[in-house]
This record gives structure tokens, sequence and C-alpha cells, in this order.
């Protein structure tokens, strides 16, 4: 079986590494009302993976909507074990930056969602935080 690498470069905002699964969010989602608090799931129904968890996922989203509140979703979500291990989008605005800042979650920017499978779950999935890279491992 061959396994097949994609090497996406980005720009490191939070370092950190973790490997595991990635989901791909292919509209940009807010963390406030699109998210449920409560259990980590996507509940904004217009989202392609609305129903699916976060929790302990790498989450790939465009961009995300909303205010500063989004942040303390995002940082309580990390508080009650809930939360992505990391985040990759394709462009950081202030309230991710905070959220992943205050909650210590890898974060990634510069990342194309032109760029990664037309999937919206990938098994395999290195985020190395401090260099800005994404390995995608593909079976």
């Amino acid at each position: 079986m061959k396994v097949h690498r994609i090497i996406l470069e980005g720009r490191s905002i939070i370092g950190g590494n973790f490997c595991g699964e990635l989901i791909i969010s292919r509209k940009p989602l807010s963390f406030l009302g699109g998210i449920d608090i409560a259990t980590g799931k996507i509940v904004d129904p217009s989202n392609n993976l609305y129903g699916m968890k976060l929790t302990g996922k790498i989450f790939y989203l465009p961009t995300s909507i909303g205010s500063t509140v989004g942040a303390f979703v995002i940082y309580k979500l990390y508080k009650d074990d809930l939360g992505p291990k990391a985040i990759l989008c394709e462009k950081a605005d202030t309230m991710l930056v905070t959220g992943c800042a205050i909650s210590n979650i890898p974060l990634i920017d510069r990342i194309n969602m032109n760029e990664l499978p037309k999937l919206d779950i990938i098994k395999n999935c290195e985020v190395d935080g401090e260099r800005g890279r994404v390995i995608i491992i593909e079976d």
C-alpha cells in the first residue's frame, strides 16, 4: 500500500504539536452559536460538519465569524476538555488568535482550503505549530 503525504506550509501563530484526525469545515463558522458549548458539537445546520464534535480533533475552518465572545467559547471548550487540539485556517482573526492563545491550542493560518483533500475527515494529520507545517497522510 502506497502512502501519500501532503505537506502544507502556513504561518505559525500559536505553537504546539499534535497528531490526529482532521475535520474540515468548508464554510466560515461562528464559535458563538455555531458550536454547542456543552457538547463541542457543531450546531450550525448550514455547515458540512453539522452534528460532528470538535473534541480532540484538528479543526480546519476557512475563517471564523463573530465577536470577541467566541474567544471565551474556545476557552470554555478547552477548560471542559471538549475543544479541538489544534486549529488550522486560511485567515485567523483576532478572536480566533485570542481564543487559541488563552487555551494554548496550536493555531496555523494561511492554509488554503483548495490545497486540502476534498474529504471532510482525514484520519491521519500532523500539526507542527512551531514551524507552521501540516502533514496529511493518506493511505
